[in-house]
């Protein structure tokens, strides 16, 4: 989305679909995110979660938006799922609808490494957190079978929990091979270890769901209720394209 969007003749917009409510319903939303796709092709149209938007009430409806009577000229559509098992056959099966299907497996050791040292370099100037090399070989290893997505959950909610310990400071500095007493080290590794619970579905109380006090390892830390803003000055949040 990000690449296409620099290109100028033609130029070329995304609409980006994550529901298909609306005031008037689904089939309603359907109609208006097609017409619009319309109107703006060349379209890059992105469903995100495919497999439950397109339950069987809506079902005969999306199709036809899909490949009906009327043309979808310069419509590129993409689909995503975690669950092609659960995916519609009509969709994931059935010739020029999503003709074809691209397989992301979950990133190897090396690719995790990579990852980590982006995070290093987007924290290298922040003062709350130190990030030496050694850790990203650390949060590698416990992290097999991690997707980027839930890697990326893991810094965000253990550079909140750094944030909201506004009285913790840092009380030596550690040597490159030392994380023992490294307060990003010990938050990553609760919030990993809370994020391979909601993997392994061993624990409803790891949920990331922002109806507990944000993540789990931040229950002890901020009161229920509590709704003042936090400073996050200084913490660096990656951008993606």
């Amino acid at each position: 989305m990000h690449d296409i969007s620099k290109r100028l003749n033609p130029a070329i917009e995304s609409l980006y679909v994550k529901t298909f409510s609306s005031f008037q319903g689904p089939e309603y939303g359907i109609r208006q995110i097609f017409l619009t796709a319309r109107q703006m092709a060349p379209c890059l149209l992105i469903f995100e979660d495919i497999d439950s938007l397109v339950n069987p009430g809506v079902r005969s409806y999306f199709l036809n938006e899909v490949d009906g009577l009327e043309s979808n000229h310069g419509i590129l559509m993409i689909g995503s799922t975690n669950h092609l098992e659960r995916l519609d056959p009509g969709i994931a099966k059935r010739p020029s609808r999503f003709d074809r299907k691209y397989f992301f497996d979950v990133p190897t050791r090396d690719e995790r490494v990579q990852y980590c040292e982006y995070w290093r370099n987007k924290l290298r100037n922040n003062k709350k957190v130190e990030f030496p090399k050694e850790m990203s070989l650390r949060v590698a290893d416990i992290t097999a079978d991690f997707s980027f997505a839930y890697m990326k959950e893991a810094f965000v909610a253990a550079l909140l929990v750094i944030v909201a310990r506004k009285d913790e400071r840092r009380r030596y500095r550690l040597r490159e091979d030392d994380l023992s007493g490294n307060i990003l080290w010990k938050e990553l590794q609760k919030q990993i270890a809370a994020l391979r619970d909601e993997m392994e579905g061993e624990s409803e109380e790891s949920s990331l769901s922002m109806r507990s006090d944000l993540w789990p390892a931040m229950s002890g830390i901020l009161p229920r209720g509590n709704t003042q803003p936090m400073d996050i000055t200084n913490t660096v949040m990656p951008r993606y394209g």
